[in-house]
């Protein structure tokens, strides 16, 4: 799925760097990792031990992300579990590389989807101004979460052009780089393209006035209608759809990620990080 990420340092490199330590020290940034499902297709391996916990060439999934997260002035994580939540809970702890670790439990994480996950997860938010939102199967490089951080978009979704390799959710982007529509695989009408869409990475960036009048009423409206069983794709697809500048598309610009789904991903991910 994925393609090394090289950077001009004498360009690029200097810029992000500066930008980045600037905000981090002006800006209040939290996180949320949705980490509550069962990861059934990667059985074995999931059944005494967390999808999140999954080690690619090592290291696990969630610890990659928490290693990256550390870096950019997030002053807390929240992880949204439910399924062998005390072993995710043994395994990190109440702290992380100075970033205080919370955790929220979905307890009917075999009836819900990621929308309610999700709105748990809000709910246990602090002072903040500028919120990160992870789904805990993606290993990514920090180059990728450079793209994300850095973007002048306040509003930014990570993002990766079409390839015949890619299935699952994708969007549609319009001229202006914004994201005009956000599909799911199960909503997928007929004579859907994919050859003019972008997969999504599930990696997503919103400032606090987001999240308190466009997401938040959006997720509470959706998990009453739907008793918390659609996934957050769907939310997303409702907010795009009613503002088409309401998300930027952040391209991956190459760097490395992959969603670890199943034994074949976990295989192809080593490929990918080694």
């Amino acid at each position: 799925m994925i393609f090394p990420c090289y950077y001009d340092k004498n360009i690029l490199g200097v810029f992000t760097y500066v930008y980045i330590i600037g905000k981090a020290g002006t800006m209040k940034r939290e996180a949320i990792i949705l980490v509550a499902g069962m990861g059934t297709r990667l059985k074995p391996l999931t059944l005494e031990n967390h999808k999140c916990l999954t080690k690619v060439n090592g290291r696990e999934i969630v610890f990659n992300a928490l290693d990256i997260l550390s870096g950019y002035g997030i002053a807390k994580v929240t992880l949204v579990v439910g399924y062998l939540a005390d072993t995710i809970k043994e395994a990190i702890g109440d702290s992380y590389k100075g970033m205080s670790i919370e955790y929220t439990l979905n307890d009917i994480y075999d009836k819900t989807n990621t929308s309610y996950s999700l709105q748990l997860g809000l709910r246990n938010l602090g002072e903040y101004d500028e919120l990160y939102i992870l789904e805990g199967d993606v290993f990514f490089s920090k180059e990728l979460f450079d793209a994300l951080v850095s973007d002048t978009h306040p509003d930014a979704t990570l993002l990766e052009p079409y390839r015949e390799d890619l299935d699952g959710t994708f969007v549609a982007l319009g001229d202006d780089g914004f994201v005009c529509d956000w599909t799911h695989k199960s909503m997928r009408e007929e004579g859907y393209t994919l050859s003019d869409k972008y997969k999504t990475i599930n990696l997503h960036k919103f400032k606090r006035s987001f999240v308190d009048d466009v997401l938040t009423p959006a997720v509470d409206r959706i998990c009453e209608e739907k008793s918390g069983k659609d996934p957050l794709e769907n939310v997303m697809r409702e907010i795009v759809r009613a503002d088409k500048k309401a998300v930027f598309g952040t391209l991956s610009g190459g760097c490395r990620w992959y969603e670890i789904d199943d034994l074949a991903d976990l295989k192809r991910a080593e490929e990918i990080f080694s």
